[in-house]
This record gives C-alpha cells, structure tokens and sequence, in this order.
C-alpha cells in the first residue's frame, strides 16, 4: 500500500528538487501508482498516533503545503493525477493539488477524505481544495461523513476531469499531458449553478448551509465527536480568506484533532480491526468455494447473502420446504433491490449476486447432490442442542470429508455440538450477529479438538465475508453474549426498582449506544433474549448473573415478543409511520409497577448509564483474565462491533485507560457495597488499578 509518510515527504522533496525544479527538459509532472489496487491510501497512521508531541504535526502539514506551492511556482508545469484505486485521505489530496486527475472504472478506484472516521480532519488542504473543486454543499457531505465515491460519480461532481479503462489509464494519461503542454487540454473549471451561487454567495444561505449541516451532525454523533464540528469551524471560519491563512487554521486543527481522546480511540479500532485477524493456525488446506446455509429465517438469510454478495461465494440455501426459504429468498432480494435503488448497486451485480445463491428446501430431489459440492456448512437452524445434534448427524452422511460443519448458535457450546459429531475436528462456531448483512462482527469459536487448519479457514471464510472475526474460547455466550448477560441483569434490576423504561433507553443513548437497552430486547425479540439470558443465569458466571428481576415470564406468556408481534416493552401499531413518537406498552408499564420495589431511591442519569455499562466493561475484564479472549484489542473490537459500544471511548477496555482503573474499581466498589456482591471487580481490573497499569499503550 502507498501511504504519506515522513520518509515519502523527504524522498520526495529531495526528487523533485534534483530532477524536477530547474530542469527545462521537464514540460508536465504525471503521478501514477504501480500497485495494481491503490493510487495513496492516505497517510500512516502508525506516524500519526505515535508522534509524542501532537503540535509537530502541524509543522508537518504545513511542510507539506510550502513544498508544493515551492513546486509548482517554480517548475510552471502542468501536474496530473492518474488514479488506480484507493484515492483516500492524503492520497485524495495529492490528487487534488494536481491541475487535472484521470480516475479509472476499476471496482476498487475510490476517492474520499475519510479522516473524520478516525477523529481527525483533512489536514493537507483538503478542506480548502475540495469545495472549489465539487462545491460546499458536496464537501461538506463529503468531509463530514468519510463517505468514498467511485469514478463515475466523481467526474459527474467534478472531483475528477475524465474516467478511463484501467489498461488504458497510463496510455491517456501521457496522452493527456501532452495535450496540456500544447496547451489542447486546460484543467476543468467548476460552473456554479443557482442553488449553489444561493449556497456559497449569499451570506443567508451559506449560513443556512452551514446550520443545517450542524443540525446533522448533533443528530448522527450527540455531540460526542469533537472532529465534525472542528471540521464545520474550519470551512465556515475561513470562507474568503487567503489560501495560507486557510491551511495555517487547518494545520493547527488537525494537530489539536490528534490529542482527542476521541481520535486515539477511533484510531485504535482502525488498527485493531485488522490486528484481530492475524493468527497461527497457519492456512486452510481446502480453499472454501461452495458455503451451505441451513435455514433460510433471518439469520439464515443473512448469511447466506454476505456470502454471495462479499465473500462471492457459491451458496446453497437450504430449508424445510418452499415456503420457508422462499422468505429467505424474499429478504435477500429485498435489501439488494433497495441497494440499487439508492444506487449502492448496479444491476449486473445484483443479478450476478443472485445467480451465486441456490435456494433448496426438502422437497427438491438435488439437495444433496447439492450439498455434497459444499465446502462449509454454516448452520443457522433453532437453539436446541438436539435439533443442532440432528442436523449434524444428516450433514455427515452427505457433505465430503472435507467439509467444515460451522454453527452459527449464540451460546451453546461448540464442544457440546461437536459430542455429536464423526469427525469433530471439522465442527468450528462462527457467531453472526443480527442483522447479519449490517453488523461487522463475526466471533469464531474454536474447541478443544478443532483442527487448526479449520480456524484458518473460518477466519479467511469471514473475513472475505466483509466481517471483523474474533477468535473467542469456547464457554457460554463466548464473549459478547457473555458481556450481555450481566449488562441485561443489570437493566432488569433497574426496571424493578421502578426506573422509567424510556428514561433507561434515554440514558444509554446519551451515553454513545446505538439503541437504549429496552429498545434492543423489543428489536432482538424478547423471546430470545429471555432464553439467552435463561441460560446465562444456568452458565458458569455465577454471582456475576445476579441481582436482576426475571421480567420476561409473563411478557412470554401474554405474546409481547417486540417488534416482530407488534407488541413489547414498546407499542409498534401497523399503521405507524416514519418519524412517529413510540409509545410504551401501558399493560406492561401497569404489570411492572405492581412488582417494582416500593419506595426506590431514585437513580440519577450517570448511575443508570455506570451501573449498567460497568457490568459489561467487568465481564468484558473477567474474559481477558480467564482467556476467554486473547487480548484487550479483541474485546475492544468485539464489543464495538458487536453490540455498538460507543466508538468514541474505543471499548470497554480503552474506556477503562481513559477513566482510570483507580477510579473505575472504586465506583464498582462504591456499586457492590449498595447494590450486592455482582459489582465485585475482577482481580485482573483490581491488579490494575493498583500498579496504574493501562490495557493500552
């Protein structure tokens, strides 16, 4: 990969003044990539977090700005891009201080200044050359949100001058400089439309511009992340000042954007993200091409789709009779379908997508001819070890000998399920998460007698899937359900002490979680989280599982099962539309009041958010401590990507770093002496908090 670094920044000043500045033989400058998949990728972040002095980067930035304004004053050459790939962050902006950019139709040519997604802004001018180039309107989306645009799109917003073939780019690229020697070819200049004169001009609507822009991002970060609204200061502030002045601000930015707790967090799951999925189970002896999905209900469906769609992997879905996977079918059509509508997706993919599925069902004599191609089998079927047992019994005497036998279970033991196996070796967990084709994690669980060839396999087979894979040791619930086990106790703890069931959901999303908790029990589907938490409460947690209130029996009984029955902690009328306030379900608020502890001190915001959020952060420490995961970058990603703990703080183990181990053992010592023996820290967290060491460098 090609990344801005100190050492490129040298070379290249040191290039550029020995062959380029003087030389009058040089009459056009062209970069170009020889990576086949990457123009820049943008700049290291290995450099960037480890600079100790975070205002040296300022210094940095604006070397970078002084060298190609020195170069391009002096040389009087025309400067042109040619874009193979990755065009992001510091690669874009590259691009942009060139007079003209060819970009090619390649799948993987992208272009976006995704900074903020790592806390920081655009910091070599790009918040200065973007909005002349495609507008403000444009950019702001652009900076504000991280988003990529592919080729085609670039060149209808102006961020590109011309889109080619890939065997073609270097071709027309001399070609085209040549044309701009001869002075045949000029640099496109941006024609302001109307809305955009109303926009950028006239100070009411540039300050409209700018007011809407904040309204969206209050309402997508809650005020969390300082890079956004750093980013909205240095377009607003600096709207008519000179260039210099302009970068000078954005430098300065940057290098303040940096020394957030916020960017080391964002940063640490960028690099964690791909540290999990380095491992020493060496490689897959049979590369996977046939998967085998069984069950086509939600899950099913789910996997059986990132399979074709990502991984591009030959998939036979498999249910019980027509009707049931003709719903699978149905739900994978309908998000492709909506993917091209929002032009996410163009319809040759759609229709290849399509054609990479097989939906069977017992009724179809082939299956098993079918399924004898398969090279995994990944089993989404019901949570009953028998049935579990069964299924792998049927797969055996079918799938070749080969073959991985993957379930998909939530808790049960993979040791458990592989008792009922032939071959047990060949039986792995891969845990997806729900809504499978949107939540980035995929927990891989491995027993004591998998081979290590099938774990290689399993995180190849992941990864290509478009997942964060995590190994996880093979206990109850692995590791985020297991986290969830107390974090939900805790929350039934507080409903039976009478706290308001909306002030609850209110309170863990001003904390940074996606949804409240009550919200997610509605949304999972209150069935399954009774018989999650059911068997959590029978695992081997212990004191850790207790002090709740069971509130799922009679809920079960009266069909409140959330969203999918219509009825839940919440109301969800059928005739509801977009943008409607929810409503609490009134028989269930009258049942929880007659057994809600009578005269409950009341719970303030912080401890309803602490008290919850500590259970999970103590859970996710006793799973390092007991090796249930293999490090505390793993638990990070596990629990970011796996239940949308807060990305800001980076996970429960960063949060921990931030807080102070001190002082977060404190307010779990200050919780177990009010609340019982549950709040107890682990010794991992307490050995910590006395040595002040921190999970994170």
């Amino acid at each position: 990969m090609n990344s801005l670094s100190k050492g490129l920044q040298e070379e290249s000043e040191n290039l550029f003044r020995e062959k380029i500045i003087g030389n009058t033989a040089v009459k056009a400058v062209l970069f170009i990539s020889s990576k086949s998949d990457n123009f820049i990728v943008g700049a290291n972040i290995d450099e960037l977090r480890d600079t100790p002095n975070k205002s040296d980067l300022k210094d940095m930035c604006m070397r970078g700005h002084n060298f190609f304004n020195e170069v391009k004053s002096k040389a009087k050459v025309p400067f042109l891009a040619a874009i193979n790939g990755s065009a992001l962050g510091g690669g874009l902006e590259w691009a942009m201080y060139c007079d003209y950019r060819i970009a090619t139709t390649a799948k993987k040519t992208v272009l976006g200044l995704p900074e903020v997604q790592i806390g920081l802004l655009p910091g070599m001018a790009g918040t200065y050359h973007l909005p002349k180039l495609v507008g403000y309107q444009t950019a702001l989306d652009m900076i504000l949100t991280g988003k990529h645009v592919k080729a085609d799109r670039a060149k209808r917003l102006g961020l590109v001058d011309m889109v080619v073939d890939p065997a073609a780019l270097e071709e027309v690229a001399i070609n085209t400089a040549k044309a701009m020697i001869a002075g045949k070819v000029k640099p496109t200049k941006r024609k302001r439309d109307w809305l955009s004169f109303a926009l950028e001009v006239i100070p009411y609507g540039r300050n409209y511009m700018f007011d809407q822009a904040k309204k969206m991002v209050d309402k997508n970060t809650g005020g969390k992340y300082p890079a956004p609204y750093r980013i909205l200061s240095v377009l607003q502030d600096n709207y008519g000042k000179s260039k210099m002045e302009h970068l000078e601000n954005e430098a300065k930015v940057f290098s303040e954007l940096a020394a957030t707790p916020e960017s080391a967090a964002l940063i640490g799951i960028f690099k964690g993200s791909s540290a999990v999925k380095k491992h020493d189970y060496g490689s897959p002896k049979h590369q996977v091409q046939n998967i085998a999905v069984l069950g086509a209900g939600l899950m099913g469906a789910g996997i059986a789709q990132v399979s074709a769609e990502k991984g591009e992997y030959r998939v036979f879905m498999k249910d019980r009779d027509l009707a049931a996977v003709s719903r699978g079918e149905k739900m994978i059509e309908d998000d492709l379908k909506s993917k091209m509508k929002k032009r996410r997706m163009t319809s040759h993919e759609y229709c290849s997508i399509s054609s990479r599925i097989y939906p069977l069902h017992d009724g179809v004599q082939s299956w098993r001819r079918h399924l004898n191609q398969a090279d995994l089998v990944i089993e989404a079927v019901f949570e009953e070890i028998g049935v579990k047992h069964a299924v792998l019994k049927e797969m055996e005497d079918i799938i070749p000998k080969h073959c991985i036998f993957a379930s998909n279970t939530s808790a049960i033991p993979i040791s458990q399920i592989a008792q009922g196996a032939a071959i047990p070796e060949r039986v792995i967990g891969m845990h997806y998460f729900s809504p499978v084709p949107k939540m980035p994690l995929l927990e891989i669980i491995t027993h004591a007698g998998t081979a290590p060839e099938v774990a290689a396999a399993a995180m190849e087979v992941g990864s290509k899937q478009g997942k964060t894979p995590i190994f996880v040791k093979d206990v109850a619930g692995f590791y985020v359900n297991r986290c969830l086990g107390p974090f939900m106790s805790e929350v039934t703890a507080l409903v039976h002490e009478g706290v308001d069931l909306m002030a609850m959901d209110k309170a863990m999303k001003s904390f940074g979680m996606p949804v409240g908790p009550v919200t997610l029990c509605d949304e999972v589907g209150v069935d399954i989280s009774a018989h999650v938490g059911a068997f959590m409460a029978q695992a081997d947690l212990g004191v850790r599982m207790e002090g709740g209130a069971n509130v799922f029996p009679k809920m079960l009984e009266k069909g409140w099962l959330g969203r999918k029955t219509g009825k839940g902690f919440y109301l969800y009328p059928k005739n509801a539309k977009k943008g409607d306030k929810k409503e609490l379900n009134p028989e269930l608020v009258a049942m929880l009041k007659a057994d809600q502890v009578k005269d409950a001190i009341p719970v303030s915001e912080e401890d309803i958010q602490m008290r919850i959020i500590s259970r999970f952060v103590n859970e996710a420490a006793f799973s390092l401590q007991d090796g249930v995961i293999r490090s505390a970058v793993d638990g990070d990603i596990g629990a970011v990507f796996g239940i949308g703990f807060p990305p800001f703080l980076g996970g429960p183990f960063r949060m921990v770093d931030h807080i102070g181990a001190r002082q977060f053992v404190d307010r779990m010592l200050r919780y177990r002496d009010w609340k019982g023996p549950q709040f107890e820290p682990c010794q991992l967290l307490k050995d910590y908090a006395s040595s002040g060491k921190k999970f994170h460098p």
